[in-house]
Parts: C-alpha cells; structure tokens; sequence
C-alpha cells in the first residue's frame, strides 16, 4: 500500500477547505451599502438614526453599527467567521434589549449571539442562538431549515434547548427569489430593482432583507374587520437601479449610501 506523503496530504487537505471556504465566504460585490439613515418623525427632518456597514479586505460584511439621533452608538452586529464553515453573530446593545427606558452614553455591551453552520454549498445545516441571562450565555434555541432545488429555504423549525420542537414556519417564493409569504405574514410585493439589504444581513435567513429585490407593498387582512389592506412603498432610484429613498406609507424613509 502506498504512502502519501505528509506535504502532499497537507496542501490536499488545504485547498479542500479553501474550495470550501471560498463556497461559502463568497467574495462581496463591488457596490456596497456603507450607511443608510432613517428618519422616524416627518415632522423632524432632523432627527435621523443613522446605521454605517463595515466591511473586511474582500468586501464581506464584518460591523453594522446603528446610532441614536443624538450620534451615540445603540446596537451593533459583529460578523465573525470561528472557521470555514460557523459563522458567529453577536448582538451589542448600549440598553438591555428589554428595556423600555434608555440611558445614554453606557458602553456597548454583547447580549446575545448566533451561531451558525453552514454545508459545503452555503446552505445553512443549523443555527443556534445564545441569550445573556444572569451574567451568563445560556442556549436557548435551535433553527433548522428545509430548502426547494433553488437553495430557498422553505420551511424553519425552531427547537428549544431540549431540542423540543417549538415553532415551524413557512415560505414561499417568487421567480426572482423574493420572499412573497411566510406562515400567518401578509403578501410581500417587490420593485425589480437591487436590494442594498440582501449581501449585508446575512443574519436575516427568512425575510425581505434577503430578497433579491426591494418591497414595495404589503397585502393583509385585518384580523378585526376581515378587509384587505395593502401598504404602499415608495422608491427613488440612482440611474444603475440601485435606490437612494425609501418612503413609508406614514412619511417615514430612509435614505441609502453606497461606496460608489
């Protein structure tokens, strides 16, 4: 029988993983979203909440950090890869997430993180998330997910920490990739347009931030009077499609801008 070589079995082994690594930390792309600002009060123009993304030397999505009007830090998402294939996301918050009143200036803190795995061919094989509970991490919940032959995910379990079955929901799709309907949600409608959300918020697996394009309208049925009521959003756009504004029903919007 022969003998392979330690080197030989090494680099083997190496470019086996980097395949894999390059699958599933895909490159990002060229036009990236570096912030974008809401603002929450039409009749305060000024008051914007303003959310900056920072990415890593191959254009991967490393920070999102959200400001509070007054410029201070409130939340930020880190995005760190343990190895090739388990990416952890932690949830900073500068006020416990269950707080109803705000201190200002405290420091950011992790409350919670995820944990996920990926398979070879960036489906994602579990999920697990992690809560701060008396000065501890304590694993509360398992996400695992059933996928059609696009890679859609179309069905979510999620199982608590004694891997009891808790909830399960699912999704359906249009031809364009766009998430048109969840378990119990209304109808999601889309612009054929890039959506700046979908390379960024990799931590969102099922919603309109994945979707290929930008929702442009809501259809529900009030659960009260049984009549449909559809929400209407507005978009501006620059001329290669991508949009600058995003105008609520209310007057709510949020502006985007890009690195280039």
């Amino acid at each position: 029988m022969k003998t392979i070589p330690v080197l030989l079995l090494l680099l083997v082994v190496l470019a086996c993983n980097r395949k894999n690594e390059d699958a599933i930390l895909a490159r990002g792309q060229d036009i990236r979203l570096i912030r974008h600002d809401y603002f929450a009060d039409p009749a305060r123009p000024a008051t914007v909440e303003s959310t900056h993304y920072l990415y890593d030397a191959n254009k991967r999505i490393q920070e999102i950090t959200t400001n509070r009007p007054d410029g201070n830090p409130d939340s930020k998402l880190a995005f760190r890869w343990l190895n090739s294939t388990t990416l952890r996301i932690e949830q900073y918050y500068t006020n416990p997430p269950w707080s109803s009143t705000r201190v200002s200036n405290l420091p950011l803190t992790l409350y919670s993180y995820t944990e996920t795995v990926y398979n070879a061919d960036t489906t994602i094989s579990e999920r697990k998330a992690y809560t701060l509970i008396d000065k501890k991490f304590d694993y509360r919940s398992s996400s695992r997910f059933t996928y059609d032959a696009q890679k859609r995910i179309i069905r979510r379990d999620i199982y608590d920490p004694t891997n009891r079955l808790a909830s399960s929901a699912t999704f359906a799709y249009d031809s364009r990739g766009n998430v048109i309907q969840g378990s119990g949600e209304g109808v999601y409608e889309y612009d054929t347009a890039p959506n700046p959300y979908k390379p960024v918020r990799i931590d969102a697996e099922i919603s309109w931030f994945m979707s290929a394009n930008n929702i442009v309208g809501i259809r529900s049925i009030n659960p009260t009077t049984g009549i449909e009521e559809v929400a209407r959003y507005r978009y501006e756009y620059r001329s290669d499609g991508y949009p600058v504004r995003m105008i609520y029903p209310d007057g709510r919007k949020e502006e985007f801008v890009y690195n280039k």
